[in-house]
């Protein structure tokens, strides 16, 4: 299981190669880094760890900690070495930044990408490192940008496409499909079972970055299995019901999920969400969706 070393009092005693970054979407310029520094590691028999931050910076997370957790988790890392990105850590200074990795961590290769920064007002960049490592007898390994469609692999491209509900196009950038992952909530009006519709309703919190309203084709990950289905984003005008939920549907699935944590994938947006004249045309509206799935 993947480990969590904490930025101010945490240690990693082990061998490492640490990525350098926030890695809140973790793109395909991240998995390249990620890539590179598994390399090394096999090389230089050491762990991989990349760093990250408990909470985000401006405009929201792509990704929550726990997502980060599960997802760096899957792609091979050792731990994370997470920070709070409080006003202590943005007035820490470059040297002082990288000094403190190294006492707290057996840091054997520093690994980024080309326009990373680090310190006080992003004084720093790759030059800065690359300094300080052969000062300190450690290898860097900065990697190029990539780009996708003419623009840069970034964050805000994501969010871009989050924003405007291009799942496809996101999974193209992320390297795999955009997901979800959280508690099924034990509370709820039970409208969607009274229609037929059983719902899975997970909590998102508000640091996580809003996706365009609307119906989405998805699969969901439960216990190693995989199911298809739909899931609304956004309000229930229907109901009158202004609160952002998210509800998914599993089609042809029977259990109980309540409590449980899924996963649940994007693969496409299916429509607009709109007010229906009753709960039975919505619940029409809902078995075209389906077919759209099937």
């Amino acid at each position: 299981m993947i480990r969590v070393v904490d930025y101010e009092n945490g240690e990693w005693k082990e061998p490492c190669i640490l990525l350098l970054g926030y890695f809140d979407g973790m793109h395909v310029g991240h998995r390249k880094l990620l890539e590179r520094a598994k390399c090394l590691a096999r090389e230089k028999n050491c762990t991989v760890g990349l760093m990250t931050f408990y909470d985000g910076k401006s405009g929201g997370q792509i990704y929550l900690f726990e997502e980060r957790l599960y997802l760096f988790e899957k792609l091979g890392a050792n731990f994370v070495y997470a920070a709070h990105f409080n006003d202590a850590f943005r007035a820490t200074d470059g040297v002082s930044f990288l000094a403190h990795i190294l006492s707290a961590l057996n840091v054997k290769a520093f690994v980024c990408g080309a326009d990373f920064t680090f310190g006080k007002g992003a004084a720093c960049g790759t030059p800065e490192l690359q300094n300080f490592c052969r000062e300190h007898k450690i290898e860097s390994v900065v990697c190029p940008l990539v780009a996708l469609r003419g623009e840069k692999a970034a964050a805000s491209l994501a969010k871009r496409y989050l924003r405007e509900g291009e799942t496809e196009k996101l999974a193209e950038l992320l390297g795999a499909r955009y997901f979800i992952r959280g508690r099924v909530s034990t509370e709820g009006r039970q409208v969607g079972r009274k229609m037929g519709f059983p719902t899975a309703n997970i909590h998102l919190p508000p640091e996580k970055y809003p996706l365009k309203s609307g119906v989405y084709a998805v699969t969901a990950e439960i216990d190693g299995a995989q199911y298809r289905g739909i899931a609304n984003y956004g309000p229930r005008p229907t109901f009158e019901d202004g609160r952002i939920v998210f509800e998914v549907y599993l089609d042809g699935f029977t259990g109980d999920l309540y409590g449980q944590t899924i996963t649940v994938y994007f693969d496409f947006y299916i429509r607009d969400i709109r007010k229906f004249a009753s709960a039975e045309a919505l619940a029409n509206q809902l078995k075209i969706d389906l077919e759209k799935i099937r």
